[in-house]
């Protein structure tokens, strides 16, 4: 999401737009039949047929349009998707064969693949699932962004027609619309929250416990060849310090997002493996309220030096321009850039403002290093007379805050692999955004200018408009870059590094 980058999914929100999504929980099932126990004749961890992973996120439901609370971890194992991501997360061919795009009209056609109930993968049941996707009154005006209509050509061929002319509706492909098969989504006669609907992934559904762990079965007749792992076990997330402990004790296989606090250690376990993605996520501070002059004080009161050098050991550099630098790419990384720090300007601002300033703020954070971010934002804000709480709250209350409308401000790491800088402002500050950050009506014309221009290259000059409108209105405080890490037990081969950015896994290439 994205996550980093959660994505949504870091997502995006809506459920396409939540992004980045990293939570709290508890931790379900270690050392029980999930688990792989610790080898005594190697010194190592003994690998079994049971692949256990402490997700970044709870699955609170399996329901697909949805999205708030649907774990990507579980649902990429249980659906495909028409694309996927390779370790780079450069995106190629899943369910679809070949295709070729002209202009705005991609025609793909789909490889030979059966749902887990033996029924065959068809155009009517891509179709079904954009069609589905689009009906829903958060989806759909998302995704309608970036792609218009799926229709069907023949049984194994349909034409998308997409808003750009890039190829960014490869990673929208490859992320958010799940196949499922045509006419089996109908919530009023199924409870997703306890069973998912059949899909055509590496992965079968098994069970659900009260913890929310979830466990799967292979699907020995996917499309792709049976799985290596026969049973996957998806827990919900823990501290770090938790993780790392099952992770060396065998009681877990791959902890997805670990913080960076814990991933020395890990380097230093001769049975772990750390992937480290550099990520399309920045750690920003995402303000609700206030006039301009307000969010323009805390833009220029917070020391992103001191936050990096607290969180981070020093491992990453302060932010000193909107958006991670791999999500910026080469059109727009260096166009704007920011000093920043400069307490006397926001004494300056913060004495313009109209908010009242006896009032406490709540700052929420939803993982381990949002939470020491906002303690160093509460106390460079209190240097201005600003007052603010630190709220900790798990990654899926975090999101239904935001669709409520309920956060004040917020700490999490923004960015995602789906979408490049363009559609990223459109994603946080257009029409369909579910954020409801206090811009300017001018600021907004803007962004809806800038969505109706089709042409990628013609966006460019308003695009860089923008980013500098950004410095002015302040509605976030980018802070760093992310790095995404992961650790799993050595041994497993087929781990992609990019599913620590794109939190992405794709469990059924797993072997051992």
């Amino acid at each position: 999401m994205s996550t980093s980058q959660v994505s949504r999914r870091q997502f995006v929100g809506g459920s396409a737009a939540l992004l980045a999504l990293m939570g709290v929980g508890g931790l379900a099932g270690c050392g029980g039949s999930g688990g792989s126990g610790s080898g005594a004749a190697t010194g190592g961890i003994e690998l079994t047929d049971t692949f256990t992973m402490i997700s970044v996120a709870g699955n609170d439901t399996f329901d697909h349009i949805v999205g708030t609370g649907a774990d990507k971890v579980t649902m990429h194992s249980l659906y495909d998707n028409l694309f996927m991501f390779d370790g780079e997360g450069n995106v190629e061919p899943m369910l679809v064969d070949t295709f070729e795009q002209d202009g705005n009209v991609v025609t793909a056609t789909l490889r030979e693949a059966n749902f887990s109930d033996g029924n065959p993968v068809t155009a009517d049941d891509v179709v079904y699932s954009w069609d589905t996707l689009r009906a829903d009154p958060s989806q759909g005006p998302y995704m309608s962004n970036y792609i218009t209509d799926v229709e069907k050509v023949d049984d194994k061929t349909v034409k998308i027609t997409v808003v750009r002319d890039d190829e960014s509706w490869k990673n929208i492909l490859a992320e958010t619309i799940y196949i499922i098969p045509n006419g089996c989504y109908d919530p009023e006669a199924n409870d997703y929250a306890s069973e998912p609907m059949i899909g055509s992934g590496a992965y079968v559904f098994e069970s659900v416990d009260e913890a929310r762990t979830v466990t799967l079965k292979a699907n020995e007749d996917y499309w792709g060849g049976a799985p290596t792992f026969k049973t996957v076990v998806i827990q919900a997330p823990v501290d770090s310090s938790t993780s790392l402990v099952a992770l060396q004790n065998g009681e877990v296989n791959c902890v997805s997002m670990m913080e960076a606090t814990a991933v020395e250690t890990a380097r230093e376990d001769a049975n772990l493996n750390v992937v480290e993605f550099e990520a399309w996520g920045q750690q920003m501070l995402g303000v609700l309220v206030g006039d301009q002059p307000f969010r323009s004080a805390i833009f220029h009161a917070i020391n992103r030096q001191n936050i990096v050098d607290i969180v981070t050991g020093g491992a990453a550099e302060p932010a000193n321009q909107f958006f991670a630098k791999k999500l910026l790419g080469e059109d727009y990384d260096g166009a704007v850039t920011f000093d920043g720090y400069d307490v006397e300007l926001a004494k300056e601002e913060i004495a313009k403002t109209e908010m009242d300033l006896s009032q406490t703020y709540t700052i929420t954070a939803s993982d381990e290093a949002g939470s020491q971010v906002a303690q160093c934002i509460q106390q460079d804000l209190a240097e201005i007379g600003v007052n603010v709480e630190v709220a900790s709250v798990d990654v899926n209350t975090w999101s239904s805050q935001l669709m409520d409308q309920t956060l004040q401000m917020f700490i999490n790491a923004l960015g995602t692999d789906m979408l490049a800088t363009d559609s990223f402002i459109q994603l946080l500050f257009g029409d369909t955004s579910v954020y409801y950050f206090p811009i300017s009506d001018e600021m907004k014309a803007k962004v809806a200018e800038m969505n109706a221009i089709p042409s990628v290259v013609e966006r460019h000059d308003l695009v860089v408009e923008l980013l500098n409108d950004m410095q002015t209105e302040c509605p976030i405080v980018p802070l760093y870059d992310t790095i995404n890490y992961d650790v799993y037990t050595k041994g497993i081969e087929g781990y992609l590094p990019s599913s620590a950015g794109t939190y992405v896994y794709y469990l059924g290439k797993l072997t051992k």
